[in-house]
This record gives structure tokens, C-alpha cells and sequence, in this order.
């Protein structure tokens, strides 16, 4: 609904101006100087200075500044640049340990942690700088620079150096390349580099353990004995800035599960005064412990410091939280952007402590390895510790994922099931159905380090081998760690077979099954350990049990009830009844039976009752949704369901051992209707909550029952339930959409409109409107319209609470003719809705059609408290503001906008809105926040897996370039930004035409001949182009003209663009160029004006004539 950027203020960086520094920054700044400079002091006296440097050879006043290497690095180039990839470089040997130890007084040690000798301070500062860089080549100019500063020093003064440090530490630690010299050592052996991994991890995944670590690492101020060094002053305040960040974050998570940290925190929070991040934090942190009413004078006191020192009023972020506390319904922080879904194990690793270091080796030397075993083997706890192992080692830097695919119900469920574990959105459910999962996976990992665990792939082989064989040769940088019963038989996997749990009855105290079974039946029996009384029965029960953890674990939990001699005489009975039941079956699975059977008769009838209504649960249940609490507790106490944060699970294996008793009892199709049932209705209440305050609580819940919702659309479409089918997909329909899932969407469906069975005619509006829905996807715009239509006509007179009526306020959103929607009689979210489609209807013909509309859409959300739709209304009225050339009203609206996507959890979305931000700062002059939020747009672009959307906000760095100044560099990007959009149906269209005006337009402020000109615009025309990016193209036509000396047609095309606005900006492109001013000087006011007002005249149809022609 929003078109590119505007231009109407790029230029507002091009004119006279000064930009204010202060002296902190000043110094940390280095100025590329023009023909003239000045530094001067404000007026006043204070200390703040202005720089300005004016550009003669183009006669435009501009400014340009480099800010240090290292904030270009991360602002430029993402975060980290400069820096190494965490991880063993490809083909780089293993190195005898040495560790470089910067946070506190310089040190290092040897691989037995004994301190080495490093005598001298330009040693020590060669070290440290070379350190910095860890692992990767310093020129030796830099070097220099470094360690002799202003002082004249030689190639042969740093050789000599150089050759004293490899005497102390060693001649290949310091190694000379082509492009200078290297610390030949791992990144995670030099403490800072380790520092900022743990910050990093900790900050974007919420692991507070991390952030500890990170933490703990410092021994004193940094660089302690180098600050005679400039580098190491910067590097220093850098740190330092970055280690209270790091405790900011942890304080802030501690914070969040309620712990009380006031103590540590209130002198820190005095100690940044200003910063109202601290400030913030410290008020949440006085809430959560009961104490709003010094919450509330902490607000008081910055608002009066803020006032005071630097005249300015609280953000807007600090204010709300003040008024969220006044209303007592203060809620924890943004949600950090993740790299991993890996969850902190609750009992320890026993066992497999070889197996562990091995797979980990076999990951590293192969691309794909497959855990085969038995059921109850340990093949997921091994795969999890092994990738949480790979991941603290920074071996895959771009991300460890885990996913489960024990829930998926056919093949073609698992691309999806990938993307959601990962936190993926795909690309939108208009987007060609080419672009499936299995696509938006490659997209992706390509070009990424990662590793994906896929858990439960026996049910599955065919999809999963399907899917890992395309993605891996896809994606050079990705490795896949699976586990299965069976190997996925396709080429380059190494498979690793678990053997079970190794028994010695002549050492059982190191026996690995042993020791696990020890150690559970402690945690249930507190005391026990293993004499001699009891030895005996031990091994038996592990050597009986065959080693599989599981087994022995389940065994053990019913230690809590029997004593060791007990349980080894009820497993030779419960063994003999089950090995005789099927002796075709594997060995293991019949001992594994053994075990489940054996505990499943040692429960209650009503224990019994409930595992074989929660086992047709795949996602497990919600605490919510079980009504006998005491069956239960009694369930996780005899190790059968497992507790999974606020849900209720069982093992897989024991899941499918309770359905197997649930058929045999003749009650499983009487369960799978209750499940339907509790289902749907669960699913039409959370989807209505889609659309009001309490949406996020809804997506969550959503989200968690996944699993179960689509388990019952695959049993309607198995039995022919037309009408259970139908409700389920109209229900996730805009759960799908806001998740960004549309292959799932198609997939569901299609299925259910493909089952034989009359659909029941109060779901005929719905089922019409989904057909067209999929068709649109797939197709495009128009594919779709006639069954849409259809599925209108159909629903007039439908009653408000029919299944699916939401469906009939979304089907003209997906018509190629987005009319205006009749609102008579619509009210709530199909109000907003229709009022959002008026305004992107009436903005494609005007910049101010759409107004009336978008501010009203904008009323009506903002009473639902529902975000998407607001956010949408506050997209349209930036853009409209920025028209208008209220500047800053627009970057309030964006800004807005930005955060109420990024608290619902929609990031694709988001990041699209953080890039619009980016411009709109970019316009203010805040070049600083513009790269934050740009920053911030990629990161979530990028955690949502949307290349196209990463593309779009990527592309937005090309006009906040412009404003700068930095043309050079624009100009250097814009051709990579678009190809990256190539084959985005509407992102790709939406940026189209202004980038051929951002080309033209940097030439001609520099007083050159354009590239690409009319022959580019006439070229990359889009028929349904935005009127901003008409207008803009507009303005830029014009200056071509005039430079081509035709002042007429350049007045024809400067009034078509005011027209085109409906508004008459003075602000735009025109202005910078003069394009007006000197069109008149040629033909005269009455001249100009006639033909200014022959291009105001002309409409759309005329717009590709006038534009790339002469009308």
C-alpha cells in the first residue's frame, strides 16, 4: 500500500547547513575536507562543535564525513564486519593453543594456561592491535600507524618488531601474507573477540548464560597497560560502551523472569543519568518488584534532567512505558532477534560424552550426517548437545536450528515445518506458487554457515531426503545433522549408528547406563546411590533394558515407588509377555515395547484415559486444555509426558505406543471427534482474536497448537469432512497470512477443496473466496477474480457469525481492480479493511484521494488496538506526510508504524517499515538513526528468511546515500539493489521507477548527462505505478528536458507531477535542481505557465507518453 520512497527531501542534505558534534565525537570523527573547512564553537561557549565543507566544483553546498572504520564496519557492512567469521576457516590447520588475553592488563597464555613473556610495550601493542583482527591479515601500514603514531618508523622498524614478538611467542604465530601481517590464532582464544560472540549470541537469542559468560571474561579495564596508544584509547571506549550494553541486556533479561536486581542496578542506571535505555530499564525493574510508585519518579527525575541538560523531552519509548506503568500493564522489552531455537537441557548429559566429540567431528567433516538408532536410543539428546556444542564454538556462525518433525503429517509438510522452527515468514501469500518452501529455503541458506538439526525423519524419508538433497545442493555453506531409524539413502550422507548404553558388570560404577540410571533414579529418590545391596539390580535392569537411555530412564523414574530388586523382577515378566507378541519385529522394538507397556500398566485408569486423549496431540496440550490435573501430575512423575515451558508433551515413541491403545480400545474415532471439535472452536476464537488488542496472545497460541489444527485438516480431508476442513483453513487463513506462510496455505487448501463431498452452503462464500485466494497466489492479480467475485456475490446477507465471514472483508484486497469497498453497515476490522483498500484505491489515482480513508482506517484500528491494520494506516499517512513536506510527522508516523509490526511478531513486514524509516530519518537529517534502522529492518528481514524483503530494505541505503551526499557510493550500489529485486512482484515494481530516478538524479545534481534518462524511464515504466514515483520521475524527466534545452516540455512534466500529487511540493528534486526557476527564466512566466498547466491537465493514460515522449 506504500510506494518507494519519496524524493521530496533527499536534497535537504545537499544544502547549506551545519551538522553539530560533540567534543566526545569530534574527536573520534575524521573529516574529509573540502576546498574550505571551519570548527567553530557554538554560541554560548559550550562545548559543541560544527563542521561544514563546501564543494566548489559542483557549486552545491554538501558535507562528508567518515566516521572510524569500525562504526562503518558495522553500519555498512552488518554487524561483525571487520571481524573474522567465528569458526575454523576451510583449509586452516589446527594451532597448539594460545589465548590473548585484552579485557584487563595485557596477557597470554600457553595451551596449559601458563602466562608467556611478552617484554616491551610496542610488542605488547603489536600483539594486541594484530589480536584485534584475530586471525586475518593487518597491513603493515596500519600497523605502523598504531604503534608509532606520529612518529616516523619505518617497513624495517616493524619487521624488526615483528621478529622480536616470534622469538617470544613463537614464528608461526605471526605470520606475513600478501596483504600484511596475521596473529595466527582462533577468534575465540582472543578474550575480546570471545566477549563480543557471547554479547552477540546473548543479545539477539535472550540466552542469559551467554551474557554471563561474556561478563565474566573481563578482568579489569581494558587494555589497561596500552593506553599510552590512540588505538587502544578508541578500542577501549569501544569495549567498555559494549560491556555496558552487555549488562544492560543481561540485567534486562534477569529483569524479565522477575529476579530483583536493583541492588546492581540502581548504581549503574545513576551512572548513565541520560540514558534513558537505563532509565527505562530500572522502572521496569522497580515494577515488576512492586514498587510502581519510585518507577514513576524515576521518570520524573529524567524528564526534569532531560529538560534541564539538554532540553529535550523523553522518547516517546520511555514515555509510553511511564504510561503503561500508570495503567499497571507494563510488559518485558523487544523480543531479540534469534540465531538459534536450541533450548537449554533440563537434566545432564550422561553417557555418550565419546559419541559426542565424534559426531561433532563427523559434522565437520561431512555435509550431511545421519543418526541412526533405535527409538529410545538417545538420537535427539545427542544431536542437540552435539549442535549446542557446534554452535558455542562459532562453527556455524548464521545460525543453528532444530526442527521437529515428529508433528508433520506427509512430505510435503516438511519444507515448512523447517521454515517455522527457523522463525520464517515465506514471501507472501501472493507471491507465484513457484517460490515454494523448499525455495524460500534455498534462498536463504545460501551463502549462509549454518546447521540445520532435523529430529524424527523415520516417518518422513522420502520428503526429507527430497528436501535435504536440494537445499545442501543448493547451499554450500549449510550441513544438516539428522536423526532417524532408517538412513535417508541419499549421496555424500555419513551415517553414525548409536549402539545402546554400554553395561560392565565388573566396573558398573563407570558403565555409561549405569551411571544415567543413577543419576534419574536420584532426582526421584533423593539418597540413592549404588551399593552393594543394590548393585546387582541395577546392571540387570540396564543389561535387560538393552543400554537405551530411554528405557533406562523410564525405568528409573519409577524409582519414586519400587526399589531396584522390585523393578528387575517386573521386567522379566513384562519382557516374556511382549518379545512373543511379534516375532518379526526388531529386537529393539520389541524391548522398547516392553518398557512402555510395562508403565503403561502401572498407571491409574484415569492416567491411562488421559495419555490416549493427549496422544492424538502431536503438539501436546496446553495446561488449559486438560481437565484432570491429577492424572497429570501423575503422568510426569512416571516420566510419560513431558513439561515443554507452558505445554504438556509425550516422548514420540511413547505417543505412539499410547494411539496403538487407544485404537485397540475402540474409543480413538469418539477422541478424534472431540479433538476436532476442541480444535476448531480453539482456532474460530483465536483467529477472531486476530483482529483486536489481544492478537499477539492469539498468534502465540496459534502457533503452539500448529500441530494439532493441521492434524485435524489432514483427518477431515482423510474422511471426507468437508465442512471441519473448510471452518479449519478459513480459520488460519489470516494466521497464515500474518506468519507469511502461503505454501502451507495452498497446500491445506487445495487439499480440502479437492475432497468429493458437497460443501454446505453458509461455507460457499468462504470456500469461493479461497479458491480465488489460491489462484491469485499462484497465477497473479486477475487469476483469481472470478471466483472472488463469485464468493461475494454468494455471501451477501451472510450472517455475522457464520464460519468464514471474515473471509468475505479480505476477498476485494485480492481483486487486480481494488475498488473502493461499499462500507455501509461494515464496522470494527472489515470497516478498517475496507477503508485501507479505499485509500490504496484512491491514492493510485491522486496523492491526496486516499487521505480521508487512511485517516479514518487509522481511527478504527487504533480503537480495536489491532497493529496490522494501523500500522498499514500509518504507512499510507507517512508517505502522505512526506508529500505534504511535514517531514518529521512522517517519520513519527513510520516509526510507529515499525514498532507495532515488531511487537506483533510480523517481521517480514517490519522490516519493510524499518527501511521506510531509514528514508524518513535520511530526509530529517538523522543519518545516524537512518542506519539504525536500517540496521534493524535487515535484521529482521534476515530472521524472517525473506530474501526479497531484505533485498527492499537493503535498497533503501541507495537514497539515504543521496541525502548524504555520498553519491559515488549510491551510484556503486543501486545496480546490485535492483538486481536483487528481480522476480519480487511487488516490491520489485513498487522501487522500479524511482530507481531509475535515483540514477538520473545524481548525475544531474553533479552536473552531468544521466545514464539512463528517457530511453531508462520509458523502459521501466510500470503501468500501476505509484503516484509518488510518478510524480518523482516527473520532476526528474523535467530536468532532463531542460538539460536536452527543452524548457516546454520540462514545465509539461513539472505540472503533471504537481497534479499527480495533488499537492504542490516545493520540496522535491525540482528544488535542487532548479528545474522551475529556470524553465521560466526561458519562457517566461505566462509561457511556463501555460504549459505547466497543459501537464497538470493530463491523467494516468497520458503519464508513458509524457514521461519517456513529448504529448
Amino acid at each position: 500500500m506504500t510506494s518507494g520512497p519519496g524524493a521530496l527531501a533527499v536534497i535537504r542534505a545537499m544544502r547549506p547547513f551545519d551538522l553539530v558534534w560533540s567534543r566526545e565525537l569530534l574527536d573520534d570523527v575524521v573529516v574529509a575536507i573540502g576546498p574550505s573547512f571551519s570548527c567553530r564553537a557554538s554560541p554560548g561557549g559550550s562545548a559543541r562543535y560544527s563542521v561544514a565543507a563546501v564543494n566548489l566544483s559542483t557549486g552545491t553546498d554538501s558535507f562528508h564525513a567518515v566516521v572510524p572504520h569500525r562504526v562503518i564496519c558495522g553500519r555498512l557492512h552488518g554487524a561483525g564486519a571487520g571481524r573474522p567469521l567465528l569458526g575454523r576457516s576451510k583449509g586452516q590447520g589446527r594451532l597448539a593453543r594460545m589465548r590473548v588475553l585484552l579485557l584487563g592488563s595485557f596477557d597470554i597464555r600457553d595451551d596449559k594456561d601458563q602466562p608467556v613473556e611478552l617484554a616491551g610495550a610496542r610488542l605488547r601493542a603489536l600483539v594486541a592491535r594484530l589480536a584485534f583482527e584475530a586471525g586475518r591479515e593487518v597491513s603493515a601500514d596500519s600497523l605502523i600507524d598504531a604503534i608509532w603514531e606520529d612518529d616516523a618508523a619505518s617497513s624495517n622498524a616493524l619487521q624488526a618488531l615483528v621478529s622480536r614478538v616470534r622469538k617470544a611467542i613463537g614464528a608461526d604465530k605471526v605470520t606475513r601474507g600478501a596483504a600484511g601481517y596475521r596473529l595466527d590464532v582462533e577468534p575465540g582464544d582472543v578474550d575480546l573477540v570471545r566477549f563480543e560472540r557471547l554479547a552477540e549470541t546473548g543479545r539477539r537469542s535472550g540466552d542469559l548464560a551467554a551474557l554471563r559468560e561474556a561478563e565474566a571474561l573481563w578482568r579489569g579495564p581494558a587494555l589497561a597497560d596500552l593506553l599510552d596508544y590512540r588505538f587502544a584509547q578508541n578500542e577501549a571506549v569501544r569495549l567498555e560502551r559494549l560491556r555496558a550494553e552487555t549488562t544492560r541486556d543481561r540485567l534486562a533479561l534477569e529483569v524479565a523472569t522477575g529476579t530483583d536486581v536493583l541492588a546492581e542496578l540502581e548504581p549503574l542506571a545513576a551512572s548513565h543519568a541520560l540514558d534513558e535505555r537505563w532509565q527505562a530499564l530500572l522502572m521496569r525493574a522497580l515494577y515488576t518488584t512492586g514498587r510502581p510508585a519510585e518507577a514513576l519518579d524515576v521518570f520524573e527525575r529524567t524528564r526534569e534532567r532531560l529538560a534541564d541538560e539538554l532540553g529535550a523531552d523523553p522518547s516517546s519509548e520511555l514515555s509510553e512505558l511511564h504510561l503503561k506503568i500508570l495503567r499497571q500493564s507494563a510488559a518485558p522489552a523487544e523480543r531479540p532477534v534469534r540465531r538459534s531455537n536450541l533450548k537449554s537441557q533440563l537434566t545432564s548429559f550422561v553417557g555418550r560424552e565419546d559419541d559426542l566429540a565424534a559426531l561433532a567431528e563427523a559434522v565437520a567433516q561431512a555435509r550431511l550426517v545421519t543418526v541412526t538408532g533405535p527409538g529410545g536410543a538417545g538420537k535427539t539428546r545427542l544431536a542437540v548437545e552435539t549442535a549446542a556444542r557446534i554452535a558455542a564454538d562459532g562453527a556455524a556462525p548464521d545460525g543453528v536450528w532444530f526442527v521437529e518433525l515428529a508433528s508433520t503429517t506427509d512430505g510435503t509438510d516438511v519444507a515448512p515445518a523447517v521454515l517455522r522452527a527457523i522463525g520464517a515468514r515465506e514471501a507472501g501469500l501472493l507471491e507465484p506458487s513457484a517460490r515454494d518452501a523448499a525455495s524460500r529455503l534455498e534462498e536463504y541458506f545460501t551463502g549462509q554457515n549454518a546447521l540445520l538439526v532435523l529430529d524424527n525423519c523415520e516417518h518422513q524419508l522420502d520428503g526429507v531426503a527430497d528436501l535435504v538433497s536440494r537445499i545442501l545442493g543448493a547451499c554450500p555453506g549449510l550441513r544438516v545433522l539428522a536423526t532417524s531409524r532408517e538412513a535417508l539413502a541419499i549421496g555424500g550422507e555419513r551415517l553414525y549408528p548409536i549402539p545402546p548404553l554400554a553395561v560392565s558388570e565388573e566396573d558398573p560404577e563407570s558403565s555409561p547406563a549405569v551411571r544415567l540410571f543413577c543419576e534419574r533414579a536420584a532426582a526421584v529418590r533423593p539418597g540413592f546411590r549404588l551399593d552393594a545391596s543394590n548393585t546387582g539390580a541395577v546392571v540387570e535392569i540396564c543389561r535387560r533394558l538393552d543400554g537405551l537411555p530411554l528405557a533406562v530412564e523410564l525405568a528409573a523414574a519409577r524409582m519414586r515407588a519400587l526399589d531396584a530388586a522390585q523393578i528387575a523382577a517386573r521386567l522379566d515378566d513384562r519382557f516374556a509377555l511382549l518379545a512373543g507378541s511379534d516375532r518379526t519385529a526388531p529386537a529393539r522394538h520389541r524391548t522398547l515395547s516392553a518398557v512402555i507397556a510395562w508403565s503403561w500398566d502401572l498407571l491409574s485408569d484415569a492416567e491411562r484415559t488421559l495419555a490416549m486423549h493427549m496422544a492424538v496431540y502431536p503438539a501436546g496440550l496446553a495446561l488449559d486444555r486438560i481437565d484432570d490435573l491429577d492424572a497429570l501430575a501423575g503422568l510426569v512423575d512416571k516420566s510419560l509426558v513431558d513439561r515443554d515451558g507452558e505445554r504438556y508433551r509425550m516422548l514420540e515413541t511413547i505417543r505412539s505406543y499410547a494411539v496403538a491403545r487407544l485404537e485397540e480400545s475402540g474409543q480413538a474415532e469418539a477422541v478424534a471427534d472431540a479433538m476436532a471439535k476442541a480444535c476448531l472452536e480453539l482456532a474460530e476464537r483465536a483467529d477472531a482474536e486476530l483482529r483486536t488488542a489481544a492478537q499477539i496472545d492469539a498468534m502465540a497460541r496459534l502457533t503452539a497448537e500448529h500441530g494439532n489444527l493441521v492434524t485435524v485438516i489432514g483427518r477431515a480431508v482423510a474422511t471426507a469432512d468437508i465442512e471441519t476442513g473448510l471452518r479449519m483453513v478459513a480459520a488460519l487463513f489470516w494466521y497464515w497470512h500474518l506468519l507469511g506462510s502461503p505454501s502451507e496455505f495452498r497446500h491445506w487448501t487445495e487439499a480440502v477443496l479437492a475432497v468429493p463431498a458437497e460443501i454446505p452452503a453458509p461455507l460457499l462464500p468462504a470456500a469461493r473466496i479461497l479458491e480465488g485466494t489460491v489462484a491469485t497466489g499462484q497465477y497473479g492479480f486477475s487469476a483469481g477474480d472470478a471466483a472472488i467475485r463469485e464468493g461475494l456475490a454468494l455471501g451477501e446477507g451472510l450472517d455475522d457469525d457464520a464460519p468464514g465471514r471474515f473471509l468475505l472483508s479480505m476477498g476485494p484486497a485480492f481483486l487486480a481492480d481494488t475498488s473502493p469497498v461499499d462500507e455501509r453497515g461494515l464496522q470494527g476490522f472489515e470497516l478498517g479493511t475496507a477503508l485501507l483498500i479505499a485509500a490504496a484505491s484512491g491514492s493510485m489515482v491522486s496523492g491526496l484521494e486516499g487521505a480521508e480513508p487512511a485517516d479514518r482506517a487509522e481511527a478504527v484500528f487504533a480503537e480495536l488496538g489491532e497493529r496490522w491494520g494501523l500500522a498499514s494506516a500509518l504507512r499510507i499517512k507517512a508517505e502522505r506526510l512526506g508529500w505534504q513536506g511535514d517531514l518529521k510527522g512522517s517519520e513519527e508516523a513510520v516509526a510507529e508504524a515499525a514498532r507495532l509490526l515488531d511487537e506483533l511478531g510480523t517481521r517480514g513486514d517490519a522490516s519493510e517499515a524499518y527501511g521506510e524509516l531509514a528514508w524518513r530519518h535520511a530526509q530529517n537529517g538523522a543519518f545516524e538513526q537512518a542506519w539504525e534502522a536500517l540496521d534493524r529492518g535487515i535484521a529482521l528481514a534476515e530472521d524472517a528468511r525473506e530474501p526479497y524483503r531484505e533485498a527492499y530494505v537493503r535498497w533503501f541505503r541507495v537514497p539515504v546515500l543521496v541525502a548524504e551526499g555520498r553519491y559515488e557510493e549510491a551510484l556503486a550500489e543501486l545496480p546490485a539493489a535492483e538486481r536483487s529485486l528481480d522476480g519480487a512482484i511487488s516490491l520489485g515494481e513498487r522501487i522500479r521507477v524511482m530507481s531509475v530516478a535515483l540514477a538520473d538524479l545524481v548525475p544531474l545534481l553533479q552536473g552531468e548527462r544521466p545514464t539512463r534518462g528517457i530511453a531508462g524511464l520509458r523502459r521501466e515504466y510500470i503501468e500501476g505505478a505509484a503516484v509518488a514515483d510518478l510524480a518523482i520521475a516527473s520532476r526528474v524527466a523535467a530536468a532532463i528536458a531542460l538539460a536536452d534545452g527543452d524548457a516546454a516540455l520540462a514545465a509539461r512534466r513539472l505540472g503533471f507531477g504537481r497534479a499527480m500529487l495533488g499537492i504542490d511540493d516545493g520540496r522535491g528534486y525540482d528544488a535542487a535542481l532548479r528545474t522551475e526557476e529556470r524553465a521560466r527564466e526561458t519562457l517566461g512566466d505566462k509561457a511556463f505557465q501555460e504549459e505547466y498547466d497543459r501537464g497538470a491537465a493530463l491523467g494516468r493514460a497520458d503519464a508513458f507518453e509524457l514521461l519517456t515522449g513529448k504529448p
